[in-house]
C-alpha cells in the first residue's frame, strides 16, 4: 500500500559475493557496499507505516486541518477542520496516514 510513486524508480543493489571456489574458510562472503553505496540505499528506506516527515500531507490538505508539531513530533490533525477528502492520505508515501469511515 506504499506509493512507490514517492521512491523513484531505482533497483535495489545487489552485493557482489565471493565466488564459490575462494570460500575456503569463514571469510565474508558478501563484500559489502562502498560508504556511498551504502549511503544511497539508506537514504531510499521506504519506511512502511511509519511517518518519515515528508510533509506532503501537510501541503495537501486543503483545510489546514494538518499541524506540524516539529522535526521528530510529526503531526496533529484538526478534527474539526478536516472534512475527510482523503488528500492527506492519497498524498502520503508511505500509508501513515489511515481513513476510517464513519457511520
Amino acid at each position: 500500500m506504499l506509493n512507490l510513486w514517492y521512491f523513484g524508480d531505482h533497483e535495489r543493489r545487489v552485493e557482489p559475493e565471493l565466488g564459490l571456489e575462494h570460500r575456503m574458510d569463514f571469510a565474508e562472503v558478501v563484500e559489502g557496499l562502498s560508504a556511498e553505496e551504502a549511503s544511497f540505499e539508506a537514504s531510499r528506506c521506504l519506511s512502511c507505516g511509519n511517518c518519515i516527515e515528508c510533509d506532503g500531507c501537510l501541503g495537501a490538505c486543503p483545510e489546514d486541518a494538518v499541524i506540524k508539531l516539529g522535526k521528530g513530533y510529526r503531526y496533529q490533525y484538526n478534527y474539526e477542520k478536516c472534512t475527510g477528502c482523503a488528500s492527506c492520505f492519497d498524498q502520503c508515501p508511505v500509508h501513515a496516514i489511515e481513513m476510517i469511515p464513519e457511520h
